[in-house]
């Protein structure tokens, strides 16, 4: 009898199979996240993303079947609106992204250093948020819950597309399928959060992209077609994000060096990539010039006081504690993310000394040293107040350190098992299975390490004691309607509370806010030093985590202790203060008069 012959499509049917299987697996995981289970195991969560991704697996062996690999993109992309508890946008950085939004969609125009708290530093980087403003008044859809979409998507149509088209004109459509793997396991706090990055690098990858073509082409026109496109989508990061705008600064000053040597400079195109680098940097001291140099000087400052406490810490008082990622995870967890990172990173060197010595792809590897070298640079920044700078440079590094380690894990799944054999050669023999076996566990465990950073799914893992009153769990029906019921009746007072009232009140309704709310709370009793801070038609907001949980307050370290009883009762003593509103989360307090100073 004839031996069964396996078709081509045999290996993208199973993976396909384990993919939707694992989807299904995810889908029970979040429909017991919304009913408010907890506790699940996030390794369990983490086997679940990894398996989804099952088709991504054959590039190591041969290009995979296309329609197979849009489950697990379209869901990596779109887990932070697939997580939200509530339905509605959460966590303070995307609350007050909607914030200068909403402030747009009601005024109607665009407006520089307006907004509140967060949102002031936003309102200098309009044009994703004006967009978005566009679409949540063409739709008609509520914006606390449009603005949960909108970025996502425009991001899952735009990145997956971009990542590719980079890998696949440098490399190969196997090196540009398992990049965009990797890709999805960034590991960037903000990854696919609807902030300002999230839209920044949409225009950083375009830019880069628009580089790459015009160095593959020897078509004049289109190089002039790649040119245009590189000032548009360059002019779009400069309007959109701070942090994006320097990092591709940096970028471009490193790459021209790298590019004064020859080794690294490509054979079409140089000139003209001369010129857009001098553009770009010019477009930007314009707009700090125009628009953004008070925040620009801010920045400034702090990155000084930064580089000198790293360069002389002696000559600085101890810097306080900060939470960091131990807020969430444990330290194997840290790990866990750091060796992910780490492991792309060395993947990624190991594809980058073989093509430099080879003389490949020379515009590619400029591009690869400038990613591993500005991954580098920034990791002392994890121990300084800089360190979103390190937490969240993935997602612009990762555009060509992602591409060089699937090269390297590639070459290795195509290495033969004698080759394998020399490192153990007891248990591989003949096996030709091994390295490729090898290869899917070292992809899979990146992914997941990867995506134990971003902030999305975070708050379903903390334990009680890690959590704050701002968990995005607390952010439900009771805030909805206390910042409804306060747009409409108070309007922009200065209020005083936790992070959780501050996201409510006034990232919902527009509320000013101000520094040193813990001192007002943390007391039992309004004294001198707390009047002298509070003033006449103030509004103090008290909600009932603070008796059970950690509060956070605005840019304070969160308390290592939840309020007592005494502290959040004396509110209701106080005869300054009159009970203006009350439901059964908030307790809303207008200042009537304060006692004589």
């Amino acid at each position: 009898m004839a031996a069964r012959v396996r078709g081509p499509a045999y290996l993208d049917i199973v993976t396909l199979a384990v993919c939707l299987m694992r989807l299904l697996g995810l889908i029970s995981t979040f429909l017991e996240f919304k009913a408010g289970v907890l506790g699940i195991p996030r390794i369990l969560f983490l086997l679940f993303l990894a398996m989804m991704c099952a088709p991504f697996y054959v590039a190591l062996v041969r290009t995979p079947k296309f329609p197979f690999l849009f489950p697990p993109v379209v869901v990596i992309f779109l887990l932070f609106a697939i997580a939200a508890p509530h339905g509605v946008i959460y966590g303070t950085d995307p609350i007050f992204n909607f914030s200068f939004t909403d402030e747009i969609v009601r005024s109607g125009f665009w407006s520089p250093g307006t907004g509140n708290a967060f949102a002031h530093t936003y309102s200098f980087y309009p044009l994703g948020n004006v967009f978005m403003g566009y679409v949540i008044l063409a739709t008609g859809v509520p914006g606390t819950v449009a603005y949960l979409w909108i970025e996502p998507l425009l991001r899952l149509l735009a990145l997956p597309a971009t990542i590719f088209a980079i890998g696949r004109r440098l490399f190969s459509t196997r090196i540009a399928i398992l990049g965009l793997f990797f890709y999805l396991g960034t590991a960037s706090i903000l990854f696919n959060t609807p902030v300002q990055q999230g839209m920044g690098i949409v225009f950083v990858g375009l830019s880069l992209l628009s580089l790459v073509m015009l160095t593959r082409s020897a078509d004049k026109s289109a190089q002039r077609r790649a040119q245009v496109l590189f000032m548009l989508v360059a002019g779009g990061i400069v309007m959109t994000h701070h942090l994006s705008s320097y990092i591709f600064a940096g970028w471009l000053a490193t790459l021209a060096v790298f590019m004064s040597r020859p080794r690294f400079r490509p054979a079409i195109g140089s000139v003209r990539l001369g010129v857009l680098f001098l553009y770009f940097i010019g477009l930007l001291a314009l707009y700090i010039t125009f628009f953004t140099y008070s925040i620009f000087l801010g920045h400034e400052q702090n990155l000084e006081t930064v580089i000198y406490r790293l360069v002389a810490p002696e000559n600085f008082p101890p810097a306080g504690t900060s939470a960091g990622l131990g807020r969430t995870f444990t330290t194997g967890e840290i790990a866990w993310v750091a060796g992910s990172v780490f492991a792309l990173l060395v993947l990624a060197l190991i594809s980058l000394y073989r093509f430099r010595k080879s003389r490949e792809h020379p515009f590619a590897v400029a591009n690869g040293l400038v990613a591993t070298t500005v991954t580098i640079v920034t990791l002392p920044l994890v121990t300084t107040g800089f360190n979103f700078v390190t937490l969240r440079i993935g997602e612009y590094t990762n555009l060509f350190v992602a591409p060089f380690a699937a090269a390297t894990l590639i070459r290795w799944a195509g290495a033969s098992s004698g080759r394998w054999g020399r490192l153990i050669p007891r248990f591989t023999g003949k096996r030709d299975w091994l390295p490729r076996a090898a290869c899917v566990a070292i992809a899979a465990a990146i992914l997941m390490g990867g995506n134990l950073a971003p902030a999305s799914t975070r708050s379903y893992f903390e334990s009680p004691l890690a959590r704050t009153t701002d968990s995005p769990l607390n952010f439900g029906s009771d805030a909805i309607r206390a910042s409804t019921w306060t747009d409409v009746h108070i309007g922009r007072e200065r209020l005083w509370g936790d992070q959780l009232a501050i996201d409510g009140l006034a990232g919902f309704a527009n509320m000013e806010v101000d520094f040193g709310s813990s001192r007002i709370f943390t007391s039992t009793a309004l004294n001198a030093t707390e009047w002298s801070r509070i003033s006449v038609g103030d509004y103090i907001a008290v909600d009932r985590w603070m008796l059970t949980l950690r509060p956070n307050f605005f840019q304070e370290p969160a308390l290592t202790a939840n309020l007592t009883a005494a502290q959040v009762g004396k509110f209701a003593r106080d005869p300054h203060l009159a009970l203006v509103y009350q439901d059964a989360t908030f307790s809303l307090y207008r200042v009537m008069w304060t006692p004589p100073r």
